[in-house]
């Protein structure tokens, strides 16, 4: 079906008082020169074509392209609404942030079947953009992603036949929540950071959370703590020293605690553990599948390891590494 005869219908359909520049946009890019103007497109006029026209246009728009987008999904509702049957999968995101790609990309080639060359289609941008933005998320470019004024980028990531493969996965979250929710979520990882297991992880969260938060939010923690909970300003005081944006898993598991990381990726660890009787050192252990429990308020795991099968409390636990010789080292 025809859509061009619809054009001039549409651009009046604008207001030329309250929407001037999208009125000025869709002029241009329905009836413009250009070369990412929709007549430059093949077959532009006809509906069927209309998706991958309107994809290829927003494409060759050198700046300014959440402008366009914004045109053209006015203009698809419009047709919609004069019976014309067409649909059009539009970018998921703010396409012209570099920081809304950038997070999208990170999140997205997570998936299994996620393959980098899904994201031209997906985006509407071009293949130099997506490597630059790849770039900067993996650490292979001088100017990283700020976040918070810190940097981020995801660690040990290689490229393999088209997808990323990385040793612990990002997955960013920016939070709006109230001061009292903030509260709340730091007293709970604080709590949960009193577990052995959960130490490093709990801590590195606490100090996401608390490096994006404004002066004044701190200052307002620090006063309300001092009267209610004045031993866990230390704490609190701790988490401005840790400038990691992102932490993999390895990084949490430093410090002769990586049962977790074990526990989770199913790999094999050593303990050096505290008995009623002494020490005693179990050397490749394997977690037991579903024996992960609470007793007591104890973290309590099976594993079989050298000596059998053994059950592990986390609270005997003093070191556990991915080697022997990590265990054993001074």
């Amino acid at each position: 079906m025809r859509i061009d005869c619809f054009f001039d219908e549409f651009i009046r359909s604008i207001s030329p008082k309250y929407e001037k520049d999208l009125r000025k946009t869709a002029k241009m890019l329905l009836f413009g020169e250009k070369e990412y103007c929709l007549p430059k497109m093949a077959g532009y006029e006809e509906s069927e074509y209309l998706g991958e026209n309107i994809r290829e246009s927003v494409k060759r728009v050198p700046r300014g392209k959440d402008n366009a987008i914004r045109v053209y999904r006015r203009l698809v509702a419009f047709l919609q609404e004069k019976g014309v049957e067409t649909t059009v999968a539009f970018p998921p995101i703010p396409i012209d942030s570099s920081f809304e790609r950038q997070m999208f990309i990170a999140k997205y080639l997570q998936g299994e079947r996620a393959h980098i060359s899904d994201l031209v289609n997906l985006l509407w941008i071009s293949d130099r953009t997506i490597d630059q933005d790849l770039q900067r998320l993996y650490r292979t470019s001088d100017d990283p992603i700020q976040v918070c004024g810190r940097p981020f980028f995801i660690p040990e990531s290689t490229r393999v036949k088209g997808q990323i493969r990385s040793a612990s996965t990002a997955h960013p979250l920016f939070l709006t929540e109230n001061l009292t929710q903030v509260i709340i979520m730091l007293e709970g990882l604080r709590v949960m950071a009193e577990n052995p297991l959960h130490t490093r992880y709990a801590a590195a969260s606490a100090a996401d959370i608390w490096q994006q938060l404004s002066d004044y939010a701190k200052g307002r923690i620090r006063f309300v703590l001092s009267d209610l909970m004045p031993e866990a300003l230390t704490w609190y005081e701790n988490l401005e020293s840790q400038n990691e944006s992102f932490c993999s898993e390895y990084q949490c598991s430093v410090n002769g605690n990586v049962l977790l990381d074990c526990i989770k990726n199913e790999k094999s660890f050593f303990v050096e553990y505290r008995t009623d009787t002494g020490t005693v050192f179990y050397k490749n252990c394997r977690f037991v599948n579903r024996s992960f429990r609470q007793e007591d308020g104890v973290t309590v795991i099976d594993v079989d390891c050298d000596k059998g099968r053994k059950t592990i409390r986390s609270d005997r636990v003093i070191r556990s590494t991915y080697s022997c010789e990590e265990l054993l080292a001074d």
